[in-house]
């Protein structure tokens, strides 16, 4: 446990040297969406929503280089105080799954730890704050990214995509 929490303070020691942030529009299944391709070490992420019918994140898709380290920061604009919202990485197909197995683990940001469907996940945000989280990006491949606090997670999504570098 201490070699993670040393891992992830270097993880985030790192990301703090730059920020770069290009992001560009794309066309996803005939809806408009924003995909971002990471150019620095630090992808920030804003969710929103003042219901359930408005909740969403800014991104829908987020492409970044496999096998690299990265910190995500969640920003939660909403303003009700029952939009709470993290991020959770995910292997495609698995968002009912993940959502549905977080209920039991409030204290955990409804994430179930145990979850192998899970890659890294943000700690819940809440109204008005920002966190950060960093990991290892996963091998090259489609993956996604969901918000798992109940219910959110049918409409809170979008592709993370980990290329080539």
């Amino acid at each position: 446990m201490k070699f993670l929490v040393f891992i992830i303070f270097c993880l985030s020691i790192i990301a703090c040297g730059s920020h770069s942030d290009s992001s560009f529009d794309d066309d996803i299944n005939s809806s408009r969406a924003q995909t971002v391709m990471i150019t620095s070490d630090t992808i920030y992420i804003t969710a929103s929503g003042e219901n359930m019918s408005e909740m969403k994140f800014d991104k829908k898709v987020i492409r970044v280089p496999a096998n690299k380290a990265i910190t995500i920061a969640l920003i939660n604009k909403s303003s009700d105080a029952t939009m709470p919202h993290n991020l959770v990485i995910i292997k495609k197909g698995s968002a009912n799954q993940v959502g549905q197995g977080g209920y039991k683990y409030k204290e955990n940001a409804y994430v179930n730890p145990t979850d192998t469907n899970v890659i890294a996940h943000s700690p819940l945000v809440q109204i008005g704050e920002t966190e950060y989280f960093s990991f290892i990006t996963p091998s090259i491949g489609t993956y996604e990214f969901i918000c798992s606090y109940p219910g959110h997670w049918s409409l809170m999504k979008g592709e993370f995509i980990t290329e080539k570098s």
